[in-house]
């Protein structure tokens, strides 16, 4: 990292590193246009009015914040009335102890820009226009779209102005040839496409303020400029890596150092390798190069994962995990293409659309130029303890466990139906929004002349994510285990200890925790029942759409808040031996060391847990190994061969910890001691002494593996 760079990144770090917002007085008639006129308008003004702020080390433009006075950017979804007065009601605020209101993650398709330019944008909105003549909303919304453009190169002219004139006044012949260098550039990009690596980076850096979310696959977009670049010699290595650092600079400054978020870094996940449209392994030198660039860049954002599949080398694995020992930030995540694009062409995605899949927010699936539509944390824990006390009689009279299982699978259906019921509510109240200039950038809302917010993206993803499904799964197992096969207790007992919280049934409660056989421990029953879960709510949902048509999936990671431990104060206890009140569990491991066959079991009993694919959205693993594996050469070698094992075997997300859990307690007794300690939470990164309370200790509790 040269010195340059290492100023941007100090600035960075230190704090605030974009120019503070001028406030803008919008004309009052303007509330007389068409939602879509008034937004374009009134943003145009908005950034006009904004100063083109760059310091002496900056060869890239465009930082820039927008204040929240009108409809802005889709992810923070600044400016948009409707969707915070529905967040107000209904974010982290339990509906019926089944459904929280969320956040979504979306991409603009940053490719696209570098490819077309926003003039390749203008010729699509003519084109639309033809299909809609008599349809005035939707010729409304195209007007917007084309007066967003023309507002968005006006901008890009102001920074290529300012250039100029700070170049006709720089005493400095080199940075006078770059600051004329910048200004050619903004001439170019984003209008028209990208002819360099340096322009494509100026027109990613430039067009990510419009959708401050993943940056996508860049190792694929800006690889053709790359290589055409190194082999013309126009283009050093060196070069190309600062201007990826650079990036990495604004990307990590957009979160405001008031944020709650600001530490955790979870708005900005892309992804490297993966598949080409043609099958073949993507990984490139780029790939490398980006990775590189960024464990030098000893920044928080952004976050990264590798897209595994078959054809990645062995390698290229090794060394990705070879930096995630290395970076104290935690930047580093694991996907696999196998499962997740096997789910995507068995619900009619094509393979041109489903290879390009990306990662963004807390390692969530989506589509480039796409949006995840889930926005829904549910607690699918409930559906069992509805089946015990309100179709108490059914249960206490069933004579095996499958008569038993009919009966919770209609509660399990029921409980689904609900969920998507209030997807589509919660999705609905966010369409009441009209964004335009995310919209731009999004797949289909050109052509369909719609908001991304009304159902516009054509790459768009449904998922709910489940608190408790390995709570369920375990409590499955013991009433199966205990009162069905074994025989251990009674279905009445067992209900009596669950009424009582276990108080006068504890000998029962430690047998459970003794000898239950608990889900991670590759055996056939808790196997079995994982599957025949996970086929039950397949059957639910195949062949079902949310309410713009997009296929059902699921997941089971929580974010930055705490469902797991607020769904877990309103839910009893269960037969897996939790006490009400306590925390339910997220994604698919286990804790507390009920996984007792150690790591191979669990990695391969998450591998195989799901046969019907339906968990291949927004679904987690986090694994917490011995620091010596990690750090002994031998040990090390063996993690990476096992990784690869589980890959192999259908796993689909892997995460890694490796702080130990003394040197954790240690920290929250302690927090001004251990403030650089960071962890992989779900799906994301974090400083461990600014976590909650019950995050911390879901991090603690996590079974330590070694290899």
């Amino acid at each position: 990292m040269n010195a340059r760079i290492a100023r941007l990144v100090k600035a960075a770090r230190a704090g605030e590193i974009f120019p503070p917002v001028k406030k803008v007085e919008y004309d009052e008639f303007d509330l007389k246009l068409a939602d879509p006129l008034r937004i374009a308008k009134r943003l145009s003004e908005y950034m006009e009015a904004q100063p083109c702020y760059f310091t002496d080390d900056n060869e890239l433009l465009g930082m820039m914040h927008f204040d929240g006075s009108v409809e802005a950017e889709l992810f923070p979804r600044t400016g948009h009335p409707f969707f915070h007065e529905t967040a107000s009601k209904y974010y982290f605020k339990p509906q019926e102890n089944l459904c929280t209101f969320e956040w979504q993650h979306s991409n603009a398709d940053f490719g696209k820009v570098i490819r077309l330019g926003l003039e390749g944008f203008r010729k699509e909105i003519i084109e639309s226009r033809k299909q809609y003549p008599c349809d005035l909303q939707k010729l409304n919304f195209l007007a917007g779209l084309e007066a967003m453009i023309r507002g968005i190169v006006r901008r890009a002219n102001q920074y290529a102005e300012e250039c100029r004139k700070q170049a006709s006044a720089c005493k400095d012949p080199v940075r006078k040839t770059t600051l004329l260098r910048m200004a050619s550039n903004c001439m170019q990009v984003p209008e028209h496409p990208a002819r360099s690596f340096e322009e494509a980076v100026q027109s990613l850096y430039f067009c990510f303020i419009f959708q401050p979310d993943s940056i996508g696959r860049p190792d694929q977009y800006l690889y053709p400029l790359y290589r055409k670049d190194t082999a013309e010699g126009t283009l050093t290595k060196e070069h190309a890596k600062e201007l990826l650092q650079e990036l990495y600079v604004m990307i990590h400054g957009w979160t405001r150092c008031t944020s709650t978020n600001w530490d955790k870094g979870a708005e900005s996940h892309f992804v490297v390798g993966g598949y080409t449209v043609d099958h073949k392994c993507a990984w490139n030198e780029l790939s490398e190069l980006i990775v590189d660039a960024m464990m030098e860049a000893d920044l928080i954002r952004p976050q990264v994962s590798l897209r595994w599949n078959q054809l990645t080398p062995r390698p290229v694995l090794r060394k990705m995990l070879d930096c995630e020992r290395k970076d104290k930030n935690k930047r580093i995540a694991l996907v696999n293409d196998e499962p997740r694009i096997a789910a995507m062409l068995k619900n009619g995605i094509p393979w041109e659309t489903a290879y390009d899949y990306i990662m963004v927010g807390c390692n969530e699936p989506a589509y480039q130029g796409g949006i995840s539509l889930g926005g829904n944390t549910t607690n699918i824990v409930r559906s069992l303890v509805n089946t015990l006390n309100d179709r108490r009689a059914e249960v206490l009279g069933c004579p095996d466990f499958d008569s038993f299982y009919a009966i919770y699978e209609q509660e399990l259906h029921r409980d689904l139906e609900t969920i998507l019921n209030y997807s589509n509510r919660f999705n609905m109240l966010r369409s009441r929004d009209c964004n335009v200039l995310t919209s731009l950038f999004m797949t289909g809302c050109i052509e369909r002349a719609t908001s991304v917010t009304q159902g516009g993206a054509v790459r768009a993803r449904w998922c709910a994510n489940f608190m408790g499904s390995t709570n369920l799964i375990d409590s499955l197992c013991i009433i199966r285990q205990f009162v069905y096969e074994e025989k251990r207790c009674t279905m009445g007992t067992l209900l009596a200890a669950l009424d009582a919280d276990w108080k006068g049934h504890e000998a029962l409660r430690t047998e459970i925790l003794k000898h239950g056989r608990f889900f991670g421990n590759n055996d056939e029953l808790s196997n079995g029942m994982a599957n025949r879960f996970y086929t039950s709510v397949y059957n639910f949902a195949k062949g079902r759409t949310d309410i713009f048509g997009h296929y059902l999936c699921y997941g089971n990671l929580t974010g930055y808040r705490l469902h797991f431990s607020q769904y877990g104060a309103l839910t009893q206890a269960t037969p897996d031996g939790r006490i009400a009140g306590s925390a339910l569990l997220f994604g698919s491991g286990q804790s507390e060391g009920k996984d007792r066959d150690g790591i191979t079991s669990l990695l391969l009993s998450v591998a195989h847990m799901d046969p019907t694919l339906i968990m291949c959205g927004n679904t987690i693993l986090n694994l917490t190994v011995d620091e010596n594996t990690v750090q002994n050469e031998e040990s090390f070698e063996k993690l990476v061969s096992l990784i690869e094992i589980y890959f192999q075997e259908g796993g689909l997300h892997l995460q890694l910890n490796h702080v130990s859990a003394e040197d954790l307690i240690a920290a929250k007794k302690e927090p001004d001691k251990y403030k650089s300690i960071r962890v992989r939470v779900s799906g994301f990164s974090a400083t461990f002494v600014k976590l909650e309370e019950e995050i911390q200790d879901n991090v603690i509790e996590r079974t330590v593996a070694s290899v």
